[in-house]
């Protein structure tokens, strides 16, 4: 991002998909946080979504977070001397918000993806004027589109909240609830993720776990196996707690961090017992319970 005066670039106006309402639910009203771990595609969306950005601006936003730092919260890069900066400049965060044009945005503001996030929604005039960032003047910004496209959209992707499509769950005695069945096609479809453990025969979880079978013979919770990748951990827990409302989530847990939906006041917080399960058992793995 450098301050550059260059004629504005026509906006492409396609149709998005929207997050909506669902991008309030993880906290309850309260500001809510994208988790540290989120970062990329999904990350930018997540981020500029609950800062305010909407329609065609949110779609420039992620796709100018991607051509400007890939989505890196914590990058940098260094600009010679410039109009009104004699000393060289710093870009900063995902956004890369300038040191020496936008000095009242702090480092620890820009490095923050939820902070850096609101910071854009102002500088741009709530996604209006994208005039300071130089991969919207010069029209890089555009070969990121499709991938910005993707991410809004698998944010979004359940839609009605409280609606699970017809012809979803398993049966049993050991099958998946239509909710779980649904998350499941879901999360193989946006991220492309197959080992997702499922239904269990009282074996391998904790007592009374929603990994059990009910009087149904349906089990009320699935675990997407990441591995090692955290980015991609994280961009599924994120998305199932946006999304909280339409996908009947009971609770999220990911890396001894849980959100439980039937708290007054959803948000990311710590496992609250450092011996319990929900500490130390979902490093490699997502963990979803739902309702439904």
């Amino acid at each position: 991002m450098k301050r550059l005066l260059a004629a504005t670039a026509g906006l492409l106006l396609l149709p998005v998909v929207l997050l909506g309402a669902a991008v309030g639910t993880l906290s309850g009203g309260a500001e809510p946080t994208v988790p540290g771990g989120v970062r990329g595609a999904a990350g930018l969306a997540l981020a500029a979504a609950r800062a305010g950005f909407a329609g065609e601006g949110l779609r420039i936003g992620v796709a100018v977070g991607l051509a400007e730092s890939g989505g890196n919260p914590s990058a940098r890069n260094l600009n010679p001397p410039t109009p009104g900066c004699p000393h060289g400049s710093t870009d900063r965060g995902a956004w890369q918000l300038n040191n020496c044009y936008h000095s009242e945005v702090p480092d620890a503001c820009a490095d923050d993806l939820t902070c850096a996030a609101r910071e854009t929604y102002r500088i741009s005039a709530g996604g209006g004027d994208w005039r300071e960032w130089t991969t919207y003047t010069s029209g890089a910004y555009r070969a990121q589109l499709a991938a910005a496209d993707q991410a809004i959209a698998a944010l979004s992707a359940p839609g009605a909240a409280g609606t699970i499509p017809p012809g979803y769950g398993t049966p049993g005695p050991c099958g998946l609830s239509p909710a779980a069945d649904y998350a499941k096609h879901l999360i193989t479809e946006l991220f492309a993720i197959t080992d997702i453990g499922t239904c269990a025969l009282f074996s391998g979880h904790v007592e009374n776990s929603d990994h059990y079978p009910d009087a149904n013979g349906q089990a009320h919770a699935v675990d997407v196996m990441v591995g090692a990748d955290s980015t991609l951990g994280w961009q599924v827990a994120g998305w199932a707690a946006a999304n909280a409302a339409a996908l009947h989530v009971k609770y999220v847990i990911f890396q001894g961090q849980i959100i439980d939906f039937r708290e007054p006041t959803p948000a990311w917080h710590a496992c609250r017992d450092p011996t319990s399960s929900c500490a130390r058992l979902h490093g490699d793995h997502v963990h979803l319970s739902l309702t439904a």
